[in-house]
């Protein structure tokens, strides 16, 4: 007949078995539990809190048994509230109850202890998880009993979180590896979406700078030979009528009318003058003008002007998205209301323009051109853009966030800090600044 000590050490070798070659957090614990279970602790509830490695102040709780809140969802807690936080500051390696109930260091200002209750843990032993030193979280063994653990039972406990320690701590780093190239993927992934959206960006420009080359070819030129060839003839006539003069004076206030909002559209003026709010005012009133339909208008700024206080190039993106947003609300909402709203949120400025019209036809966010063009807008400023139905589902909503951390270093030193510097090292091309293309 073998010797307890045998038998006990057969149960922890046990433990590695079970758990060796296996990735997932929850299924080791799970093996884990099994083997603890049947052969050397009973519980009803059991836990490991894992400190996150890249922030220390923080843990996730992954449960087997009772499911509670701690272990929901996977949520980062704060090692600040949890109910065993002396042990995952470092204070204690150890920490015992036999009734967590009653037990007052348990329950503080904020604790998150409302699961001792809920699940009906009381006897409860928490031993602290460590390799070469470093405290990588804490092993929570309870019971719905009272005083159901001994001293002997502590020491086991103990055992079991010296041989899984090194497992936790190898799980952790291939998690945060994984992460890691996940994240390494997904920035790669952005970076070639980023190019590619600033090529298109770059065509869709070039393709306008072609229409208003034709339309100062086509319109405004015509417009000016006729009015040449007018006044060359009534420069024959000693005493020309004044009705004719009339005319040709109405014509070259037509065509100074046209070239303004052709340059106003390419550079707007008002925005340099006048800063963000009265440039889109300005915007507003032009694509709202000659329309079979009313559609009323306002601007309001609760940000005291921050966007002017702030780079050139941030201020031009907010611009041209507002104006794409506005122009495609005119031209496919059917709307008679466009609100644009500039306010702080947190630690972001957002912008939000909403209509009041129907909603976009589908797969309108997929679009390869204005919305497309946006995205791209947003993501060289470094900003979230979002197009949804507003809260009451009556009309369309464009809004951008624009993190208040993009400001703080908005003037480094920075050879491709703006816009256009930004778009010739992505596209390879000059952005002569210009309308975007709507979305068709």
């Amino acid at each position: 007949m073998r010797a307890p000590e045998a038998i006990r050490l057969e149960h922890y070798l046990a433990i590695s078995r079970a758990i060796g070659g296996e990735l997932d957090f929850q299924k080791v614990l799970n093996r884990i539990a099994g083997a603890v279970k049947s052969k050397l602790l009973d519980y009803d509830h059991m836990d490991v809190a894992v400190i996150l490695p890249n922030d220390k102040s923080m843990h996730i709780a992954i449960e087997t048994g009772v499911k509670t809140f701690w272990g929901q969802n996977g949520k980062h807690q704060q090692n600040a509230l949890s109910p065993i936080r002396q042990m995952l500051n470092g204070e204690v390696d150890v920490l015992t109850t036999g009734d967590a109930w009653e037990d007052s260091r348990f329950h503080f200002d904020g604790s998150f202890d409302a699961p001792i209750f809920e699940a009906n843990l009381r006897s409860r032993i928490h031993v602290s998880l460590n390799v070469h030193g470093e405290l990588l979280g804490a092993l929570n063994i309870s019971s719905h009993s009272k005083n159901a653990y001994t001293a002997q039972d502590v020491d086991t406990a103990r055992n079991i979180a010296d041989l899984i320690s090194p497992y936790i701590y190898a799980l952790n780093m291939s998690e945060q590896a994984r992460l890691a190239a996940l994240a390494e993927g997904a920035a790669r992934g952005r970076e070639q979406s980023l190019r590619v959206g600033a090529q298109k960006l770059t065509e869709a420009m070039e393709a306008e700078r072609q229409r208003l080359g034709m339309e100062l070819h086509d319109q405004t030129l015509a417009d000016l030979s006729a009015i040449y060839h007018r006044v060359e003839k009534l420069s024959d006539d000693s005493h020309p009528k004044a009705q004719e003069l009339r005319q040709v004076s109405a014509a070259i206030s037509r065509c100074t009318r046209e070239l303004r909002g052709i340059i106003e559209n390419a550079k707007p003026g008002v925005l340099d003058l006048f800063g963000l709010t009265q440039a889109i005012e300005a915007q507003l009133k032009r694509s709202t003008q000659g329309l079979d339909r009313e559609i009323a208008t306002d601007v309001t700024d609760t940000t005291a002007d921050f966007l002017d206080q702030g780079a050139y190039r941030i201020r031009l993106a907010v611009f041209r998205i507002v104006q794409e947003a506005v122009t495609n609300a005119v031209k496919h909402s059917e709307c008679h209301r466009i609100s644009v709203a500039l306010s702080r949120q947190d630690a972001a400025i957002r912008i939000t323009v909403t209509n009041d019209g129907i909603e976009p036809p589908e797969g309108w966010r997929r679009s390869n051109r204005g919305v497309n063009n946006v995205r791209v807008r947003a993501a060289l400023i470094g900003a979230d853009i979002a197009f949804e139905r507003t809260p009451q589902n009556v009309g369309s909503q464009t809004i951008l966030t624009i993190p208040l951390s993009v400001f703080d270093d908005q003037n480094a030193e920075d050879p491709e800090g703006d816009l256009s510097a930004r778009m010739r090292h992505l596209a390879g091309a000059d952005e002569n600044p210009s309308r975007l293309e709507d979305t068709g």
